[in-house]
């Protein structure tokens, strides 16, 4: 059993940069990267696509982001089935966005176990109290699954210059939390791309397939091909959009045509804007700090 596991495509990112052109949007990026990241299944090389949650970028995506949305997912399921599951982005649900969905497309929006391309999955999308995943998690397991799905902070996970503990943000989860029987985990939530063990539990997380802020710059992203007995095949790169940040002169030989770039505070001004756009690149503006970590490393 082939499975292809892909999370955190963020369908419909609006965030625009200077010298970009005018019909062009990051929306564009994130949808090619998922379309890259599902050629194991045009090319009929698996036999299921699961997809851990962040499916869209934003709650409530414009009515265009959900129509190319489908007609990419209904694709792929004429070939393989596909599974969607919520991440905390997609916060009230998914199925709402759809009035009908293709043969072949499986939608889940709260914990339950089922079975799909003769696989027992269990599938538990986000949820902010560990105390409430773990119970949803523990019986949606009960009856014996081959793979948990889940879209959550687990123990150890890292993002660059940030480790997630539990009790030290309120959603992450501990070995506590996991079903006994130790299913393989396949998890969201996390876009750096890693594999952690809590117990006798494998948890693998895939990453996302674009990137979507500048502390990932230096990240691989794409999907996970692997057998469902727990053996890896191999990662698909999803070619993501070069990101550099330029925080004086002696950056500038970092930046590519089209490269998406972030002006350092010191090198914020209209004659470096000006040496980077010289050179293709594209601006950013620059974001409000994250209280949790830092954007840029």
């Amino acid at each position: 059993m082939r499975v292809l596991h892909l999370s955190d495509t963020h369908l419909g990112v609006d965030r625009w940069f200077r010298g970009a052109p005018t019909e062009w949007s990051r929306a564009d990026d994130h949808l090619a990267a998922m379309r890259r990241a599902l050629a194991p299944a045009f090319a009929g090389e698996v036999d299921v696509v699961l997809h851990t949650g962040d499916v869209f970028d934003r709650s409530r995506p414009h009515p265009r982001v959900i129509a190319a949305a489908l007609e990419l997912f209904t694709e792929v399921a004429r070939i393989v089935p596909l599974l969607l599951m919520p991440g905390n982005h997609d916060r009230h649900g998914l199925s709402w966005h759809f009035s009908a969905l293709p043969a072949g497309l499986t939608v889940v929006d709260k914990p339950c176990a089922l079975q799909l391309a003769g696989l027992r999955l269990a599938a538990v999308p986000f949820l902010r109290d560990p105390a409430v995943w773990a119970a949803a998690a523990a019986a949606s397991c009960a009856e014996g699954v081959d793979l948990l799905l889940a879209h959550q902070c687990f123990d150890g996970s890292t993002v660059p210059g940030f480790v997630f503990r539990p009790g030290e943000q309120p959603d992450t989860l501990g070995v506590q939390h996991l079903p006994r029987g130790g299913p393989v985990v396949l998890n969201g939530h996390i876009h750096t791309p890693q594999e952690l063990r809590l117990g006798d539990t494998r948890v693998i997380h895939v990453g996302s397939t674009e990137r979507t802020s500048f502390i990932e710059r230096a990240e691989p992203k794409g999907a996970l091909v692997w057998h469902a007995d727990g053996g890896h095949v191999h990662r698909v790169d999803t070619a993501p959009r070069p990101m550099v940040i330029v925080r004086g002169p002696g950056d500038l030989r970092t930046v590519e045509p089209e490269a998406l770039v972030a002006l350092g505070r010191e090198a914020r001004t209209l004659e470096m804007e000006a040496e980077v756009a010289s050179r293709g690149g594209w601006v950013a503006s620059w974001p409000k700090p994250s209280p949790q970590m830092p954007l840029f490393g």
